[in-house]
């Protein structure tokens, strides 16, 4: 496997976040987007996302297939 610095960094924040939602997407979903609300407000920048047609993330329907 390729392996660099950056990486490396991404591979231990992956895991960190991993831990601190204790295996659950909906926690590491929720604690990653406070994490992009911080960096967007610190920086001065706005991340735009597509969209999913339809429905979003928190539907019962997707809740459902992921529980």
């Amino acid at each position: 496997m390729i392996s660099n610095h950056l990486l490396e960094t991404k591979y231990k924040v992956q895991k960190q976040l991993e831990l601190e939602s204790d295996h659950n997407l909906k926690k590491y979903v929720h604690i990653t987007s406070q994490i992009v609300k911080k960096v967007e407000n610190e920086y001065g920048l706005k991340f735009k996302y597509g969209t999913i047609q339809g429905g979003y993330f928190g539907s019962n329907e997707i809740e459902d297939k992921i529980a």
